[in-house]
């Protein structure tokens, strides 16, 4: 949760205010005098042309604040600990807990004995059938048999 910040200067708060009267009261004239026979069309068709000219005069506007805001997030990122943020901010301990609930400990611990048990079991039969030939080679000499 985000702490509250100082409260807002009483000074942005009226101008916003005035702002938001000024705006309303003009968009109700303007709405009213859309509806009058000749003015009305005249008004419409150049609203139209307004909305167009005005996208047009926004893409600049939004590519300055796009770069003015990936420079504001940089030189927040460049003051902020974001490691003592974390810290601070997210509970670590439950986090792990949540991944590891997360993990089906029980299917990893299975696939890995299994894994291991197989190549156990290979390596000791391959040692048994090395021992076998030992040994075989050894009774073969001592009866004095051919091993061709």
């Amino acid at each position: 949760m985000t702490e509250p910040g100082p409260p807002p200067n009483p000074a942005v708060l009226l101008a916003a205010g005035v702002a938001a009267t000024a705006v309303g009261s003009a968009v109700a004239v303007y709405r009213g005098a859309e509806r009058l026979p000749v003015l009305g069309d005249l008004l419409r068709r150049s609203r139209s042309d307004m909305m167009a000219r005005g996208e047009r005069a926004l893409v600049p506007i939004k590519v300055l604040i796009a770069d003015v805001a990936a420079q504001v997030v940089e030189l927040v990122l460049d003051e902020l600990d974001l490691n003592e943020l974390v810290r601070r901010r997210v509970d670590l301990i439950g986090l792990a807990n949540e991944v590891i609930d997360g993990i089906d400990l029980q299917s990893v611990i299975r696939e890995s004995t299994d894994t291991m048990t197989n190549e156990v079991m290979s390596d000791v039969r391959s040692q048994g059938e090395r021992a076998d030939d030992a040994i075989s080679g050894f009774v073969d000499r001592l009866l004095g048999r051919d091993r061709t």
